[in-house]
């Protein structure tokens, strides 16, 4: 199976396709060339979005630049990262955790040879390219983001290997192919013309408990509440973020809703902090209905990162968030870049 829409790239190829060739990113022609046999299916936009989603947040914290594409693809840009074997080994552990298969790793100079070299490896191993252009020499000229017609083009002037098409000169493919040609020249020639683009987090999220039975005991409220908190942590946690305006929605067996909101001075980022804030509201509320749903939504978020240094002014950071500024700190740069103060 392979799932795709005409005229674009292949989204996903089931394991059968992938011995004959098919590579997830490659030309839906291209692939019904390879594997005519194979039923070909339209992608779920919504399933698409949503997995991205997932995964984007999974790897967001492990190095400065993530981008995941929806053919399956994610990048891990790991310049400047102290130890970038262990963001690779956390990288594949929370891939497995999060679609529930093993990945394909590839680790090289750029991110085009690094998907090149990850689409070669097994399911959970790594490959690792050294020389980009050694490495890619004996690949077909099929490789390269180039529509059919292109590729077509490549052929009929000889150039079946991304050797063949690193050996012509830029200017030579580009009065070919036009601006293309030379980027193809490039790609090939292990240059890595091509940026990242930086996945960002959404500003919002929020968190959602409906009741079977309509409660009306404020504790029962107090221990849902802690939990979401708990969860909505977690996500800004991976993140990297911080909320900078918290609500809390409350809907009655009527129907009606009843809301409560804020915008706080720092950042909240911590279960402990959340439900600092939503427990002292719920506490205060006075039952006037049975409730059905409880809400507890972050309309606007901020990089935690820009709250650290307001931890040391006026008193304002708790022991429990000092320490864990300077434990993401460690986790990004290494033990020896900052050192926990020890009270005198």
């Amino acid at each position: 199976m392979i799932v795709g829409r005409w005229d674009e790239h292949v989204v996903a190829a089931s394991e059968e396709t992938l011995e004959l060739g098919v590579m997830t990113g490659m030309a839906m022609r291209q692939a019904e060339h390879l594997c005519p046999q194979a039923t070909f299916v339209l992608p779920d936009e919504e399933a698409t979005a949503r997995i991205r989603e997932l995964i984007s947040t999974a790897l967001y914290d492990l190095a400065p630049i993530v981008e995941v594409r929806d053919e399956g693809v994610a990048w891990l840009d790991l310049s400047g990262v102290v130890r970038p074997g262990e963001s690779i080994r956390e990288m594949r552990r929370r891939l497995l955790k999060a679609i529930g298969r093993e990945p394909r790793l590839g680790l090289a100079p750029g991110p085009f040879s690094a998907r090149l070299a990850a689409a070669r490896a097994r399911p959970g191993r790594l490959m690792q390219v050294q020389d980009s252009r050694a490495f890619l020499a004996p690949l077909r000229s099929r490789e390269l983001p180039l529509d059919a017609e292109q590729l077509e083009r490549l052929d009929l002037l000889g150039l079946r290997t991304l050797g063949s098409v690193a050996a012509i000169g830029p200017r030579e493919l580009e009065s070919q192919l036009g601006r293309d040609g030379r980027h193809a020249v490039l790609l090939a020639r292990g240059l890595e013309p091509d940026q990242l683009e930086a996945w960002r987090p959404p500003l919002f999220t929020s968190a959602h408990r409906q009741f079977g039975e309509p409660v009306e005991d404020r504790e029962a409220l107090l221990f849902v509440s802690r939990a979401l908190c708990g969860d909505l942590a977690d996500e800004l946690g991976l993140r990297g973020a911080g909320a900078k305006q918290v609500r809390v929605r409350l809907v009655f067996e009527s129907g009606v809703s009843e809301n409560r909101e804020s915008v706080v001075r720092h950042p909240l980022s911590s279960t402990a902090e959340l439900f600092g804030l939503i427990g002292g509201w719920i506490k205060q509320w006075q039952a006037c209905a049975p409730i059905t749903e409880l809400w507890i939504e972050l309309p606007v978020l901020e990089g935690a990162g820009r709250r650290q240094l307001r931890l040391w002014a006026g008193g304002d950071g708790s022991s429990e968030e000092v320490t864990a500024a300077l434990e993401r700190l460690q986790e990004r740069f290494g033990d020896d870049v900052v050192w926990k103060p020890q009270p005198a």
